[in-house]
């Protein structure tokens, strides 16, 4: 009887234990980031003339994570002052059609030079959709359009109804499928909390016009992810030796900037809600106001707290980089020192 109990003990234990992450930062770490005068350094390769406006959400993101990011123009390339001092990670945005077959294009020779400084120099780097595309090209696969049917549709952007019966929100219009064994898997797990070991399905944002083929030859980059509907690559990675080379094709800034947005205007409707109540309350019976300040409280607090599977995912996708930085920053900084206090020190300091 004992041992049966032990056993149901020792399992529920186990059942309740949080999934591992290789790059999640102890509390000592996370210590030493608040404390350090300086912040992780993240180059952004940043072209005005193909589009910032999903960079621009992706490194607002990156900064609100303690990360210090630099925009860099192909023109600057690795000129640019910021590669004299130390680099942290990459980040390759999305833009226009990659020039496949221009050598010539000053951008992409760029994204070929960071994608290969990342590769040698062993640095965290990011691709999101050109981005993911860069990487695949600058490793041998084939980038071409998406496949059209005979009247020209791209059944690819045909999931949309689908994808919106499940979740009633127009952000998303494609369901991915990441794979088991995968880093991004293992990321995906330790947030959304994933205790079992099968593949994880979530939906995401695509706005892209090129894929990347899978190759069955060429084994430079493991295809982590695809889309469930049509089987096209969604995720790419590559160890380049502590850290990782990752490209995703979809866009998770969109997904975690138009959730904030949403719990923005959640938030105006619960204020103004609360301003109505306050309005027509009857103050001559304190309980009643009380208690609808408590509600509206509680009612602000679930809003702000609330994450969806979706977005965690989204999130999760995004610190499978921005955790690889802060540890490739950390392996470089200068280590805390914690002086203890003697007992004579206690009581001088009490005098």
């Amino acid at each position: 009887m004992f041992q049966k109990l032990k056993d149901y003990l020792y399992s529920t234990a186990e059942s309740q234990e949080q999934p591992k992450f290789e790059y999640a930062l102890n509390k000592e770490q996370k210590m030493q980031l608040k404390s350090s005068e300086e912040k992780p350094t993240v180059v952004a390769l940043y072209d005005k003339s193909g589009g910032t406006t999903y960079c621009d959400l992706t490194v607002d993101y990156f900064k609100s994570k303690g990360l210090e990011v630099t925009p860099v123009t192909p023109s600057e390339g690795l000129n640019h002052p910021v590669f004299k001092g130390k680099v942290h990670g990459i980040y390759l945005p999305g833009g226009p059609n990659v020039p496949v077959n221009d050598s010539s294009d000053p951008r992409k020779q760029f994204e070929g030079e960071l994608t290969h400084l990342a590769k040698e120099s062993d640095i965290p780097l990011l691709g999101i959709c050109r981005g993911l595309q860069t990487i695949g090209h600058h490793h041998g696969y084939d980038v071409s359009d998406i496949p059209e049917d005979h009247e020209q549709r791209q059944p690819h952007y045909d999931t949309f109804d689908t994808v919106y019966k499940e979740t009633e929100d127009p952000t998303f219009n494609n369901k991915v499928v990441v794979r088991r064994g995968s880093l991004l898997h293992q990321s995906l797990q330790y947030k959304l909390k994933h205790k079992d070991d099968k593949d994880i399905e979530y939906n995401v944002t695509c706005l892209h016009h090129q894929h990347m083929k899978e190759d069955e030859v060429n084994r430079n980059l493991w295809v982590s992810g695809y889309s469930k509907h049509d089987g096209l690559v969604e995720s790419v990675e590559k160890r380049t030796g502590r850290f990782w080379s990752a490209g995703l094709q979809h866009h998770p800034e969109a997904v975690i900037s138009s959730c904030e947005d949403a719990r923005k205007e959640k938030i105006k409707e619960l204020e103004a809600q609360l301003e109505h109540s306050r309005s027509t309350s009857n103050y001559l019976d304190p309980d009643f106001s009380i208690h609808a300040e408590i509600s509206y409280a509680s009612q602000m607090r679930r809003v702000r707290n609330t994450r969806t599977r979706d977005e965690k995912a989204a999130r999760a996708e995004l610190g499978f980089f921005t955790k690889q930085v802060k540890h490739n920053y950390l392996a470089q900084a200068p280590k805390r020192v914690v002086q203890e206090t003697s007992y004579e020190d206690y009581l001088f300091s009490c005098n």
